[in-house]
């Protein structure tokens, strides 16, 4: 149907993957515009295996079509009319998708390191190298993930790894020991962070070149939103999609759980505040804690990672009994019960969260004002 629509209205962008899944299937549908003088697109689906992970970061990820496996492609039909009609491909061997068509995102590569972070967290032993021309679709993880385990991923921004762009930001930290001693330690200045813009980049470059190498974190400042879908076959329907959304830099914001069966969502969710200032805005109810967080990250992030687990292992503590509860009035025709306790929950939930937030942000200003 995606297609059929594509090739009557056309598909205007330089290029998205989509993801569509259910409680059964999960596909990466990749499309882009058929070009200038043509209203279509060209696309192309491919199935991730049960048992695997896939990952696209805004990159052509797909690779080899493979048109007679139709249980793990759909594409559409003119894909290679295309690619050579403008030179992208020569018509001899296997056509490589991603090499026709990307972006050039990736510099001659079909992923970048949100990628192959990702990967190298679920399958180490793989020693995938982020040099590699190619990565693989998908990857099978060396244990079960599960949805807090891709909550973790979406909040990575690799302090810690090889690509922490903080970890040449070093200065020594003096302290003394219990007999008086003078104690010297090397640690990551804490004005640094993991989304410093490039001014600040700019500036550590200039006083020490190389210091700071940038790359693109899965968690990003500039993010508006963030969802996690969890899809689970086992339930009723109202209870057994949740879409766990995050507003604002998602290594810094709380994932607020949403049902399928909801019929309403909190005050707030209905504007936009990504471009402009507006207190009503939800997102607006989390920005300003979180660039605050950002201003002195190695003596904020403490609190505010603590705060973001209390809501996580709040949730997961929780949900069980409400979907309990939520089956059996479904069970006795109560459904438009059932509906108002989804969304009771939700509201709740979010004003919680909301009311943390805030707190935080008035203790951030309560640290900083004698100074950063």
């Amino acid at each position: 149907m995606m297609g059929e629509l594509v090739k009557q209205y056309g598909y205007g962008d330089g290029g998205e993957c989509l993801t569509i899944a259910d409680t059964k299937e999960v596909w990466e549908f990749e499309i882009m515009g058929e070009g200038p003088d043509k209203i279509g697109g060209i696309w192309v689906a491919q199935r991730v295996p049960d048992d695997e992970v896939a990952v696209n970061g805004n990159i052509a990820r797909i690779g080899k079509l493979d048109r007679k496996n139709k249980n793990y492609f759909i594409c559409s039909d003119n894909i290679e009319t295309v690619a050579k009609k403008y030179g992208l491909w020569d018509g001899k061997g296997d056509f490589i998708w991603w090499k026709a068509f990307s972006t050039g995102y990736g510099n001659g590569k079909n992923h970048r390191e949100r990628e192959w972070y990702i990967f190298n967290e679920l399958a180490p032993s793989l020693n995938l190298s982020i040099d590699a021309e190619e990565l693989p679709f998908s990857v099978k993880p060396e244990k079960k993930v599960d949805v807090r385990d891709v909550m973790k991923l979406f909040r990575a921004n690799y302090e810690g790894s090889v690509l922490d762009v903080t970890q040449n930001l070093l200065y020594e930290k003096k302290s003394q020991d219990k007999n008086g001693n003078v104690v010297i330690d090397t640690v990551v200045n804490p004005y640094a962070n993991p989304w410093m813009n490039s001014t600040r980049i700019a500036m550590y470059n200039y006083l020490k070149p190389e210091s700071v190498k940038f790359y693109r974190g899965v968690a990003m400042s500039w993010c508006a939103y963030s969802t996690v879908i969890q899809c689970r076959g086992w339930l009723p329907d109202e209870i057994g999609a949740i879409c766990w959304f995050s507003v604002e830099n998602p290594g810094e914001s709380p994932r607020i759980p949403i049902y399928s069966g909801s019929t309403k969502l909190p005050a707030g969710f209905d504007m936009c505040g990504n471009v402009r200032y507006n207190d009503d805005a939800v997102l607006w109810h989390y920005r300003k804690a979180n660039k605050l967080a950002q201003v002195c990250w190695g003596r904020t992030k403490t609190l505010m990672q603590k705060n973001i687990m209390r809501y996580e292992d709040k949730a997961f503590a929780e949900l069980p009994a409400l979907e309990a509860k939520v089956a059996e009035l479904l069970k006795e025709g109560k459904k438009d019960e059932a509906v108002n306790m989804l969304n009771d929950y939700t509201s709740d939930f979010a004003g919680a969260t909301r009311q943390t937030w805030q707190e935080m942000e008035r203790k951030f200003w309560e640290m900083f004002w004698t100074g950063f």
